[in-house]
């Protein structure tokens, strides 16, 4: 092959290894990014990831994870129990495995007995789950409203009636009318409502989600998607420009090889 036309191929193979490179580099950002989000998801228990909740203001409102406008609350005792969206919160705390809507909220005896659809449950002054009743304990279905009569006994207005119980919740008796207190909503203070809508929007959103959505692009959306997939386009094009330029210098390599050896046998042997 003559020098002119060595000079085009020398020429591509530069272009090919500057190429090779600056996909390399751009490549290294994605695969950095994968390997690091990758190696976390595949270790999300280990972590806690999915018990993790992101707090940060800025990830919450990309993710359209607002506060709830409106809540429910009931003041029992010292405490105030509240429904927000579809969690309940004792004071600023959730309550986990219980969710709203709320139907009352009492003070009664040393108890904190909370209302909702088809259940009572009975906390301690501080917060402990100690029994919960339904149906099957006697509680009337369709709750609507709890309270206590003059006599300290339970009350409930259900869907078919006034229903009452003593302290020990054994016996359900059913009348037509009943002269009770009945627990009202009532406005939490401005401190609560804004602990309450912080610690909604805490348990709105988990790191595992977060991370998922960065190593598959999802966190930019469509857009995002996209990204990801030019980028394993990048990992394509690396990968097959990094096999040619590698054959092309083993190939060069051997024909030099070649014609070294073939310079060799050519030159007459010296005495």
């Amino acid at each position: 092959m003559t020098r002119h036309h060595k000079k085009p191929r020398a020429k591509l193979l530069r272009s090919l290894y500057i190429w090779h490179r600056y996909i390399g580099l751009a490549a290294a950002v994605f695969v950095i990014m994968l390997s690091i989000t990758g190696l976390a998801l595949n270790h999300t228990e280990a972590l806690g990831l999915d018990s993790t909740h992101v707090e940060s203001e800025l990830l919450l409102d990309w993710y359209g994870v607002h506060a709830p406008q409106h809540v429910t609350s009931f003041r029992a005792g010292p405490h105030t129990i509240t429904a927000a969206g579809n969690q309940v919160y004792w004071n600023s705390m959730q309550l986990p495995g219980l969710q709203g809507p709320l139907v009352g909220a009492i003070a009664y005896y040393d108890l904190i007995i909370v209302a909702v659809p088809g259940k009572l449950l009975l906390f301690t002054s501080g917060g402990e789950l100690i029994e919960q009743l339904d149906g099957a304990a006697g509680v009337p279905a369709g709750m609507q409203a709890l309270g206590t009569t003059p006599d300290n006994g339970l009350a409930i207005h259900a869907a078919h009636g006034y229903y009452r119980t003593n302290a020990d919740f054994l016996e359900w008796q059913e009348t037509d009318t009943l002269d009770a207190s009945w627990a009202s909503p009532s406005a939490p203070s401005d401190e609560l409502l804004k602990a309450l809508q912080t610690a909604y929007r805490g348990t709105g959103l988990s790191l595992e989600r977060v991370l998922l959505d960065i190593h598959s692009g999802r966190i930019l959306g469509r857009m995002g998607v996209y990204l990801v997939d030019a980028a394993a386009v990048l990992f394509l094009l690396l990968a097959l420009s990094g096999v040619w330029l590698w054959t092309r210098r083993r190939s060069s390599a051997r024909a030099h090889q070649r014609a070294i050896d073939a310079r060799n046998r050519e030159a007459p042997s010296g005495r």
